[in-house]
């Protein structure tokens, strides 16, 4: 059996023989992933590496780091020539009544070539792809988190009139990702604090989730399975999530919502990709703490169908994992996988 379809039967809840991997070990890996497609603008594309512009910096004086801007005109900056940067300015910030004027990305069907080249519909890997627009992420860059945060009460027909577009310009790359080869579309949408999400159950269903069914339908249409990563307490919002159609849950944080709830409560209708909890367990550096951690995780999912899929953060080095410690939970994951 592939690694695809392995993991095509840990999210369809097709008695999967193991619980999947995506480690950086370089053996145990049962998924790729691609870009959906690439936006191009012709203003910005210019400052989309960081660097010393001087005309951006003059737009945020006060910041002394390098800068880049996105394809929808928002500038983000760094310090040290450390990380992927934040947003530190939204091309919307100032108002609403620039919307009428403003010019949203478009796709770069060029570049969309050279992806398509690489004939990924032949992979025996699971092929994800992340789309550019999630849904709350967009607004909370270009408009900032405070202004989108009172938006969402305040200004909702302006928040739902961007939405359209955004998911517009995703769904157009859920094409591109379809015709490339891709099996499952990840959005990345933090939508919470460590205690709580950052607006209520009743905004998220009546604002945001009209969104996600329609991504979710895309992907649908066209074959995908629809993956939703979000960082932060967002667990009320799981069955909503899974009402508009999420197939599979990408939480960094399990234990913030308690891996054994997640598998008992919701493992037989959604699956998760989760590394090993990274603010709970892996940072604690301590080998018994992590081989206990991982081999709960992995033995509460494999009581309710074994819908997981145990994965490698993206930057253990920010957060201070060694590679030592990984090993523990790769170790710990790989010998105790299989489907009892």
């Amino acid at each position: 059996m592939t690694s695809k379809e392995i993991i095509k039967k840990i999210i369809h809840h097709d008695s999967p023989p193991r619980i999947g991997f995506n480690f950086d070990d370089g053996m145990h890996k049962d998924m790729v992933s691609i870009r959906s497609a690439s936006f191009t603008h012709p203003v910005y594309d210019k400052y989309k590496e960081f660097g010393d512009y001087p005309e951006l910096k003059e737009r945020v004086p006060s910041f002394r780091g390098e800068l880049r801007m996105t394809p929808d005109g928002n500038i983000y900056g760094r310090l040290d020539e450390l990380t992927k940067g934040e947003c530190i300015r939204g091309a919307l910030q100032d108002g609403w009544e620039l919307f009428d004027s403003y010019e949203f990305p478009s796709i770069d069907y060029e570049a969309d070539k050279i992806i398509e080249k690489r004939n990924m519909k032949a992979s025996d890997k699971y092929v994800t792809a992340g789309l550019q627009f999630a849904v709350f992420a967009p607004l909370r860059d270009t408009r900032r988190i405070d202004n989108a945060l009172m938006d969402v009460l305040l200004e909702p027909e302006n928040v739902c009139a961007y939405l359209e577009k955004t998911t517009d310009l995703s769904t157009e790359a859920i094409k591109c990702a379809a015709k490339n080869g891709v099996d499952g579309i990840m959005i990345f949408d933090d939508l919470g604090m460590q205690h709580a999400p950052f607006f209520s159950k009743t905004v998220f269903i009546d604002v945001f989730k009209p969104f996600y069914r329609k991504l979710a339908d895309a992907a649908h249409g066209h074959g995908m399975d629809f993956i939703v990563h979000s960082c932060g307490k967002v667990t009320d919002f799981i069955p909503e999530f899974i009402d508009a159609g999420v197939d599979v849950f990408q939480f960094d944080q399990p234990e913030l919502h308690d891996s054994e709830f997640l598998a008992r409560e919701y493992g037989r209708s959604a699956a998760f990709y989760c590394p090993v909890d990274i603010q709970r367990i892996m940072p604690t550096g301590d080998r018994k703490t992590i081989e206990a951690g991982a081999l709960r995780m992995v033995n509460a999912f494999k009581k309710h169908g074994g819908s997981l899929i145990v994965k490698d953060y993206g930057a253990w080095g920010d957060i201070g994992v060694l590679p030592e410690w990984q090993k523990w939970a790769w170790d710990t994951v790989i010998a105790n996988a299989m489907m009892d």
